[in-house]
């Protein structure tokens, strides 16, 4: 989870015609740590993968220069950075799999699931007889409603407050035989090593945007909002944070700060790379914030140029099994393993 050796700030990316929301995007990920390691350390014959690593290469191989993001990424129209996102994420994802049609388990083996995804449990409890039916679903990030929150913290608390369900959206209980009233809430039952969190700041239908200050921590722990509120913090630090400056989906421009191997904070703005630092970064409107899974124990010592923080180590679960990247897959709970399916995790 950490830099497996400290490179150079990597290449600027030149706008080639709206392409600010994929140069933002790309930077993010190639500043997240397992991942660059992974695509730097290894050879693919995959479509999506094989073009990611040849991007990252370049990045780094091209310190102090501006280069041409890969014709694989570049398309004419402006496009939302967080749909782009999920489209790359996916298309990795999907590289890395020997089909399309697979089970959940076999699908949570892959590299770009254990780097970037994790589970929710969606609970339904039945206000009548008290049965409860729990549901699994898996994400690669989270969105987040921010129209009343003013944190990503009360974003959080929001995200995982229940909900009523009843009239037109009655519950069918099993053990009742009817349409009940009941409680529905989302938890986070699996945390992610690589948390990307969309702050839902455009309207779906009419293009507008919320411009309000949404307040993010350097350092989130994410317990609180998990199945298992009680036990061990689950800390992440924040790497890398990408930002829409304009008053609408369709036009305005997208820039990043993301936070090298050395741990100095950078502002990548297209084909300009300056040095930024802690105070900048937590400033900005963000639109989707990078968290890498840590532990805030011990202070890095390539953190005098950044601010005063944690050095981030793997979370190891000694139970789990380990795969070659030293990243390790996600371990259900036997009575939750019954019930998987796939939703979109934008609620």
């Amino acid at each position: 989870m950490t830099w497996a050796q400290v490179q150079h700030i990597g290449a600027g990316l030149r706008n080639v015609g709206n392409t600010c929301f994929l140069n933002a995007t790309l930077q993010c990920l190639s500043y997240t740590p397992p991942l660059s390691n992974y695509m730097l350390s290894e050879s693919f014959l995959l479509c999506m993968m094989c073009t990611m690593q040849d991007h990252i290469t370049e990045v780094f191989a091209n310190s102090g220069k501006v280069i041409k993001p890969l014709g694989e990424f570049c398309r004419g129209n402006q496009e939302d950075a967080h749909e782009f996102l999920r489209h790359i994420v996916s298309a990795m994802q999907s590289s890395c799999l020997p089909g399309p049609e697979l089970d959940m388990r076999t699908q949570e083996t892959s590299f770009i699931h254990q780097v970037f995804g994790g589970y929710l449990r969606s609970r339904v409890e039945c206000l009548n007889c008290k049965a409860v039916s729990d549901t699994l679903e898996p994400f690669m990030d989270v969105a987040l409603e921010i129209q009343t929150a003013p944190s990503v913290t009360k974003a959080l608390e929001q995200f995982v407050r229940p909900e009523q369900l009843g009239g037109e959206n009655a519950y069918r209980c099993s053990e009742c035989k009817k349409m009940v009233t009941a409680s529905k809430r989302l938890t986070i039952h699996r945390s992610s090593n690589v948390l990307t969190v969309a702050l839902k700041r455009f309207a779906d239908f009419s293009g507008g945007k919320l411009t309000k200050d949404v307040k993010y921590p350097e350092y989130l722990d994410l317990r609180p909002f998990m199945s298992q509120s009680q036990g061990e913090p689950e800390i992440y630090g924040l790497y890398a944070v990408l930002v829409h400056s304009g008053s609408s989906c369709d036009s305005g421009h997208y820039f990043c700060y993301i936070k090298a191997s050395s741990g100095q904070w950078y502002k990548m703005d297209d084909s300009s790379v300056a040095v930024s630092d802690i105070r900048s970064v937590l400033s900005q409107q963000a639109y989707l914030l990078f968290y890498i899974k840590g532990d805030c124990s011990r202070s890095s010592p390539n953190s005098a140029q950044s601010s005063p923080g944690p050095l981030l180590v793997p979370c190891v679960n000694k139970a789990a099994q380990h795969t070659s990247t030293g990243l390790t897959a996600p371990q259900l709970a036997s009575h939750m393993t019954k019930v998987l399916h796939t939703t979109d995790v934008s609620v």
